[in-house]
């Protein structure tokens, strides 16, 4: 548009310019046209039989006879030196030049710039040819004014033209542009998860860009189902030898081989905690800074809160959940169902009798607390925690795996998470998550 907008101005200043010169070429060729009429006129009715030159009959134009009336002609016989004028010069004599036929400018009567004419004739009467200098002229002020009118009007035309030209090519440029406004939308579409492609009706030279695009898209959810098939064949294939080493190690220990047993049966934990592990985290959502989620935080709580309060350990616990206004997280509803499950189950298991869950809104971010009433965990073993299978007591069961995954979780959606001493003296576990950008869902 500034483009557009630019060579508009520059081809009407150039359009304004080449008319300007274009109208004084013409007003200047009229001007000399009319003078030579003149010149022609006043030659017609010299009386060549006079020693001082002069009219025969007045001339129709009675601006010559008004002085300063706009019209001038002098005469000048070259024989005997005597000068005749318009009553229009009054007293002014003109100093014609000695040249032939030439259109000139001189100030004139009154201080005014006159455009002037002058011819050499010769007269015959009685068989003598008389030489006479004959100069006809006008008012250049008024050629001035009309060529200052005509560029004020062009000026005032070409303004409106190029308002309109301008108009039009927004206009062009926006209508050209509207359905790419439509591809926008439906990519807005897909990347707030509410369609896995583009879809709609797009204009022919769209049409294109719109389908590789599908193509891209389809690829990546290809790409994605087979990764996660292939870690699920591939945890299937490795659970049957596993479930075989679990079975030589209770066959040793029937034998008495105490130590190889114990080895064989940490080695097949060990490797079922990797499995578990890898298998959680390829169902979490690859994603980049370009998706955006809205999930419920508020929700995902009470739903996990739901499911713990049934279980043998969380019947046991009392629960305090002081939950703020309900906040829209940017991540998917299954990873945050994920991560809260994780850190609820967490604070579960070193609860001794109580765990307290507080949310909050600071800023751009949602701030989710848990605090349990446990034996804690010294401070320089607070940075060990999240880190995958770091397990800070052994005589608990579990891999050591879930603040990892949680973590993960964490990472993929740009949020944090950090521990502290809770005011009891167990651990407080603080979730800070992004607030979501993305519309709601229809209703």
């Amino acid at each position: 548009m500034v483009l557009a907008v630019f060579w508009v101005v520059v081809s009407l200043l150039a359009a304004g310019i080449a008319l300007q010169y274009l109208f004084n070429i013409n007003i200047e060729r009229s001007t000399r046209e009319d003078m030579d009429a003149a010149l022609k006129r006043v030659a017609a009715v010299i009386v060549p039989s006079s020693d001082m030159p002069f009219l025969s009959s007045p001339l129709p134009d009675p601006r010559y006879s008004t002085p300063f009336g706009g019209r001038y002609w002098q005469i000048e016989a070259l024989d005997t030196g005597q000068i005749a004028r318009s009553r229009s010069l009054w007293d002014f004599v003109v100093d014609a030049p000695a040249a032939d036929d030439v259109v000139y400018h001189q100030a004139g009567p009154d201080g005014r710039q006159l455009i002037l004419l002058t011819r050499r004739l010769e007269i015959t009467t009685d068989a003598v040819a008389r030489p006479y200098r004959v100069t006809v002229g006008q008012d250049h002020g008024s050629i001035q004014e009309a060529g200052q009118r005509f560029a004020s009007d062009v000026t005032q035309v070409l303004i409106v033209l190029g308002i309109l030209i301008i108009a039009a090519a927004w206009l062009q440029i926006r209508l050209g542009l509207s359905p790419i406004k439509g591809v926008r939308q439906a990519v807005e579409g897909v990347r707030r998860g509410e369609v896995t492609r583009l879809e709609g009706r797009f204009p022919t030279e769209l049409t294109p860009l719109v389908q590789e695009v599908n193509g891209l898209l389809d690829a990546r959810d290809a790409m994605m189902e087979r990764a996660r098939a292939r870690a699920a064949d591939l945890a299937h294939g490795l659970k049957t030898p596993l479930a075989a080493v679990h079975g030589i190690a209770e066959r040793l220990r029937d034998k008495g081989n105490e130590a190889e047993a114990d080895l064989l049966q940490d080695l097949s934990v060990e490797m079922s905690g990797r499995i578990d592990y890898q298998m959680r985290l390829a169902t979490l959502r690859v994603r980049t800074s370009a998706h955006s989620m809205r999930s419920s935080l508020n929700t995902s709580i009470i739903r996990t809160l739901t499911v713990l309060k049934k279980t043998g350990r969380g019947e046991s616990l009392h629960w305090v959940a002081d939950l703020a206004e309900d906040c829209w997280v940017d991540v998917h509803r299954q990873d945050l169902m994920e991560l809260v499950g994780i850190t609820l189950e967490n604070a579960a298991k070193w609860a001794s009798s109580r765990v307290v869950i507080r949310s909050m809104r600071k800023g751009d971010h949602a701030v989710l607390e848990i605090c349990d009433d446990g034996p804690g965990i010294p401070a320089q073993q607070l940075r060990s925690l999240g880190k995958r299978g770091v397990r800070l007591d052994e005589s608990l069961p579990g891999s050591g795996l879930g603040l990892a995954i949680a973590a993960e979780i964490l990472d993929i959606n740009r949020g944090s998470m950090a521990f502290g001493e809770a005011p009891g003296g167990g651990l407080v576990v603080t979730l800070t998550l992004p607030m979501s950008k993305a519309l709601p869902p229809p209703a």
